[in-house]
């Protein structure tokens, strides 16, 4: 039983040309028309593979194949939506490889003991509304649902609205949420976004846990006034506090734990014009780690040092916690079956932890979970120059189509 991998290969390639841009990435932001564009292509290739589709109240999109007997599925997936001109193998890989093992399964007549599904989720990256990991914190029940009016886009549309664009219903997300039990099992397939496994010279990484971001909407109001006319003695100019704030960021990171990581990705001033002191600034903070104890310390001391800044400098600010998603360590039972089945079909393997948040950590809540890595050349990911090679994906999508087939034959 084989995975097609020219199959695989050209479907990742196809949903790069949804959303692709001039320099070469790609920007399909979630519940945009490109995300729905995407959605519907795998929909229709997943209809193909004679799967049984439905989506939740989120826009989270499942794949289901009957098992020889009802009971809690296994699940795989992964999501459709990038980073601005991004990268083409970023979470496509983990959904269209969940996919391929389907359709390797319904092309061999291999009926599990235990149904398997396939799943996208919504609103990974948080690329236009901020927060992301969106479609698995609602299933996980870890969705505040004052979400869906509180956060909007750079465009002013409003959450609410473009999920109902999207076909999906934010009046009931809680209608999306599963509890333990729901299912026997998780599995994502993901590029590594680091160097690790190419500085080992090894394809595939089996992850043993997974650093939790902290993120959060920072939001600095001064008073606007002429960048001419205003002395700098009497300025309120909270763009002089952003840069402030943007500098303690990366010395907490750099003196709270030697694993933490701190990132300013976002930053804007309005009203934006060259000559004109702004009113208001606003950026985003990504703290994250493997170590809990240091993550918090290094986040206590940016909102103190804020406070101290706007209060100093007679500013006011409001901080709005967009995630908080807890390291975890992932199922030992499941790393030791990845760890065999690697063996077992002569794929090198390396047992590594994840600093970049996934799916994967919201369904931790709900069932056993495993991710799969595969090398990123250079390291390189969220932008253009992202890349995996044919053959690395088809090692990564073989070691998860042998995790889910013994998974849902009850190996676990």
């Amino acid at each position: 039983m084989e995975i097609n991998t020219k199959r695989v290969w050209e479907r990742i390639h196809q949903l790069s040309c949804i959303g692709a841009t001039k320099h070469g990435g790609v920007s399909r932001f979630a519940f945009s028309l490109e995300d729905r564009q995407a959605t519907d292509l795998v929909i229709k290739w997943m209809k193909e593979a004679n799967l049984h589709v439905t989506s939740d109240s989120l826009g989270n999109v499942y794949g289901r194949r009957k098992g020889k007997r009802e009971g809690p599925p296994v699940l795989a997936g992964s999501h459709l939506d990038t980073v601005p001109n991004g990268g083409k193998f970023d979470g496509v890989a983990g959904v269209i490889a969940a996919l391929e093992v389907l359709q390797v399964f319904e092309e061999n007549d291999i009926i599990t003991d235990l149904p398997i599904e396939m799943v996208i989720f919504v609103n990974e990256e948080g690329s236009r509304f901020a927060g992301g990991l969106m479609g698995s914190m609602g299933i996980a029940g870890r969705l505040d649902n004052s979400i869906v009016d509180s956060l909007i886009d750079n465009e002013g549309v409003i959450l609410r609205d473009a999920m109902k664009s999207f076909g999906a219903k934010p009046d009931e997300i809680h209608e999306a949420v599963r509890t333990k039990g729901d299912y026997t099992a998780f599995f994502e397939l993901h590029i590594e976004q680091g160097e690790v496994l190419e500085s080992q010279d090894i394809p595939v990484g089996i992850v043993n846990g997974i650093a939790g971001p902290y993120q959060m909407k920072v939001s600095i109001y001064g008073r606007s006034g002429h960048a001419g006319a205003t002395p700098m003695g009497l300025r309120k100019d909270p763009m002089v506090a952003a840069g402030m704030v943007i500098q303690e960021v990366e010395r907490s990171a750099l003196e709270e734990g030697k694993t933490i990581r701190g990132t300013v990705g976002f930053i804007k001033a309005y009203p934006g014009g060259h000559n004109v002191i702004p009113e208001k600034v606003e950026f985003t903070l990504d703290y994250r780690d493997i170590n809990p104890q240091n993550r918090i310390k290094a986040v206590n001391r940016i909102k103190d040092y804020i406070d101290d800044i706007c209060e100093n400098r007679s500013l006011k600010y409001d901080i709005i916690t967009t995630q908080n998603t807890q390291p975890i360590l992932l199922n030992e039972n499941i790393v030791s079956l990845m760890e065999s089945s690697a063996h077992e079909y002569n794929i090198p393997a390396f047992i590594m932890p994840s600093g970049a948040a996934h799916d994967a950590m919201n369904l931790h809540a709900l069932c056993p979970t495993g991710m799969i890595f595969i090398r990123s050349k250079n390291g390189l990911s969220h932008c253009p120059e992202e890349y995996s090679t044919e053959e690395d994906v088809a090692l990564g999508t073989k070691l998860l189509l042998s995790t889910i087939q013994k998974s849902a034959d009850g190996y676990l």
